[in-house]
């Protein structure tokens, strides 16, 4: 284990000699990716000028019309026919009209510019709100396009910063022209973020600054990392199965058809459902019962995997991720294009995830926290933006990982195991419950028989607990810390050792009766991955060791934002 300090090593340059292989939906993702710019270009005049000022499209209010109806049309007609047409009226007043009147102020009001290292944007009548925000703060610049957007050539732009709760400005919506001088403007503020030693060292000139930098990084080919198959994309649906919200979605879909049906609709075919039904029961005995059952519980799972399979294909399709200079970029979706960046010098940790399905396909997902993520929601899973690489084969994903940090130690990791105590104390819990539960059966019926029931599971609980210690480690590294655990379903994590913000070592009492400890590793980041990487039952004096020396390499080097 490494004990001498550790000094920060300059990022070799990326992509340089690779070459770029065409991608047979690259015309579809043209207008979402950030386009290289030339001196020429209007985009570098205007950065060089410094200043870049805009508005919302004009097709903003149609957008925001479309919006509307789509919200107030169904109950509108539910209260036109079964209500009173006054109340109709009035909800349509109160609903529709007051949206469509601040989309309209909205639309007139709203005005952007970037100037003074600042993207400010600003909007209101009676009350003006003008937001300030430092581009060097400006973690990610996302462009989303629909089917209408992209059939009248317009994006919908969000700019989030590393410590928003969300999107920080939604510009809804520009020209795809406009959204990728905005986009170049932003990131090129990014040399900000860079000394101006680094700078030299990364153009090869003692005297560069960090434009020259920033000119070098603009004009980076595009290297692409990772396309996602079709194939991959079925494969992985096929091993999510996403059983319960396919059920509640079905239920959901039924509970609103049923609205419209009419009255006369479940005599007609249910009632002659029902018969059916019960007279092929009655024929095929008791039988039939786990017929029927086995056969609707093989229904429900074709029904989850073909609902998994049909929304990791709409979520995903066309997923490619490259990378130009410093920067990696993601381009995905079928109905609905999305593309964001993704700086690597801001992913704190990543995370490789194995559930069981996916493993016994050998398929694996990737995610990537990044400086000050905000929390997760249920909002950024449907959009695909909790994972870095949604699936790829678990052979591959080793050699990937110098794609997202070059600076990866070239020796695989040795992997050191914690303490065999773990196996006792982790099959300690479950053989305790069930010689409680033998032991309450033999007083209450004295029968040895049913006493001895409970205590089947218990070789289970030994087996699972061995499985899961022969994958709980960790590994050591000149700049990283790897962490492993899980026997079904696995979770690997790769912590740059630059970027440790913390490092806590736990005892309770049991851990001091078997002189054992948890080490926790605490980053800027730890949204999308599930908090940052534990080891648990390391031995104490081990645990200890391994926290001073990630603290001392940790305070030897720069954190990178």
């Amino acid at each position: 284990m490494p004990s001498e300090p550790l000094h920060e090593e300059g990022l070799p340059e990326s992509g340089s000699s690779a070459e770029t292989t065409r991608n047979p939906w690259a015309e579809d993702v043209a207008p979402l990716m950030p386009q290289p710019t030339t001196a020429a270009s209007p985009t570098a005049a205007t950065a060089a000028a410094g200043v870049l000022e805009g508005r919302l499209h004009p097709y903003t209010l149609l957008f925001a019309l479309i919006q509307v109806v789509r919200s107030v049309l169904l109950p509108a007609i539910v209260l036109l026919f079964v209500g009173n047409p006054r109340v109709a009226f009035g909800y349509l007043i109160l609903f529709a009209a007051l949206p469509a009147i601040f989309s309209l102020v909205r639309y007139f009001t709203f005005r952007y510019r970037i100037a003074g290292g600042e993207l400010v944007t600003e909007q209101g009548i009676f009350q003006r709100t003008e937001r300030h925000i430092p581009l060097t703060r400006v973690q990610d610049v996302r462009l989303e396009q629909g089917v209408l957007h992209r059939l009248f050539q317009v994006v919908d732009v969000h700019i989030e910063t590393a410590g928003g709760q969300g999107a920080e400005a939604s510009l809804s919506v520009l020209a795809q022209a406009e959204a990728d001088r905005l986009r170049q403007a932003v990131f090129a503020a990014s040399p900000a973020l860079i000394t101006a030693g680094e700078a030299a060292k990364n153009v090869g000139a003692g005297d560069a600054g960090p434009s020259a930098s920033a000119g070098a990084a603009r004009h980076e080919r595009e290297v692409p990392v990772r396309e996602i198959r079709l194939r991959d994309l079925v494969l992985a649906g096929l091993a999510s199965n996403h059983l319960a919200s396919s059920l509640a979605l079905v239920f959901g879909a039924w509970a609103f058809v049923h609205e419209f049906l009419p009255r006369g609709f479940y005599q007609r075919h249910f009632r002659t459902v029902f018969r059916t039904a019960v007279r092929w029961w009655e024929q095929g005995g008791e039988n039939s019962a786990w017929v029927l059952g086995v056969a609707l519980l093989v229904l429900l799972v074709l029904v989850g995997m073909l609902m998994s399979v049909a929304g990791n294909v709409m979520l995903f399709y066309g997923f490619r991720l490259s990378l130009r200079g410093e920067d990696l970029h993601r381009v995905y979706g079928l109905f609905t294009r999305r593309a964001s960046s993704l700086p690597r010098r801001r992913i704190q940790v990543i995370k490789i995830e194995e559930s069981l399905p996916r493993r016994l396909v050998g398929l694996a997902t990737l995610r990537a926290d990044t400086a000050g993520s905000a929390a997760a929601t249920a909002g950024q899973e449907r959009t695909g933006r909790d994972v870095l690489l949604p699936v790829v084969p678990r052979a591959e994903v080793e050699p990937l990982l110098p794609a997202f940090f070059p600076d990866l130690d070239p020796e695989p990791p040795d992997w050191r195991r914690v303490s065999p105590r773990a196996i006792r104390r982790g099959a300690g819990p479950g053989t305790l419950l069930c010689l409680l539960l033998a032991g309450g059966l033999f007083y209450l019926r004295r029968d040895p028989a049913t006493a001895l029931a409970p205590l089947l599971p218990i070789p289970l609980f030994w087996l699972a607990s061995a499985l899961a210690y022969r994958r709980l480690g960790y590994a050591l590294g000149l700049s990283y810390l790897w962490t492993r655990r899980g026997a079904l379903s696995r979770a690997t994590h790769v912590v740059p050792i630059r970027n440790i913000q913390a490092i806590l070592v736990r005892q309770t009492p049991f851990d001091r009766t078997h002189r054992v400890a948890s080490l926790r590793v605490d980053t800027a980041g730890q949204t999308y991955t599930g908090g940052g990487p534990q080891i648990g039952n390391v031995p104490a004096e081990d645990a200890l060791a391994l926290a001073r020396t990630l603290a001392r390499q940790a305070a030897h080097v720069r954190y990178r934002w």
